[in-house]
């Protein structure tokens, strides 16, 4: 199954984004009409101690709120929920770990055209190309910037996948990078729907 035609989805964690119900009804609003249908929710958190039972609680609102739900890097957790696999782009190269085959409505992370080229063979719907602009989720990291970002997507569309933009993006950003070439389906985020950030 694919997944939903999405054009926000809240990336979690839990040190910047502790409040997630709000961060959603923020990506919501971003979002705009059919906001309901658009919107999704990635648990990533990967260091959480409580991992599993925050994957139970967002599992259970997804479902009663009907939003598109994935689970990062641990394929077992999201079949055990009926949720989504994100992949990061490591596991890529390890089908054991992926459990096989993807689905139509996973999301892989993707860094450039050999990953993409993975990701579509793999049998990914859906790809995060990273970083697009400077992130705290990865300091350092070079980012692909609006050029090469926008030719990976069209590169992916070529494949058959929908291209998601991930790291530093928000409302304007995403203005900057798909205002006229309309390349990417939506984009992910975790300070762009924070709403209460936690004190310093």
């Amino acid at each position: 199954m694919r997944a939903p035609p999405l054009s926000r989805l809240l990336i979690s964690d839990q040190s910047r984004c502790p409040d997630w119900r709000a961060a959603l009804a923020a990506a919501k609003h971003s979002a705009g009409s059919r906001a309901r249908q658009s919107v999704g929710l990635i648990l990533r958190d990967y260091d959480f101690p409580a991992r599993a039972e925050l994957a139970q609680d967002m599992a259970t609102y997804c479902a009663r709120e009907k939003l598109y739900f994935a689970i990062a890097g641990d394929a077992r957790l999201a079949a055990k929920h009926g949720a989504a696999f994100h992949c990061p782009s490591y596991l890529l190269a390890r089908p054991v770990a992926r459990l096989g085959r993807a689905l139509a409505c996973d999301f892989a992370a993707v860094h450039n055209r050999a990953q993409l080229r993975q990701a579509a063979k793999a049998g990914f719907g859906n790809v995060f190309l990273s970083p697009v602009f400077a992130t705290q989720s990865h300091i350092g990291a070079p980012p692909l910037g609006v050029i090469r970002a926008r030719a990976l997507a069209k590169l992916a569309s070529h494949y058959g996948l929908r291209a998601y933009a991930l790291g530093g993006m928000n409302e304007a950003t995403w203005e900057r990078l798909n205002g006229q070439s309309q390349a990417f389906h939506g984009f992910g985020a975790i300070d762009a729907f924070v709403t209460n950030p936690p004190a310093p």
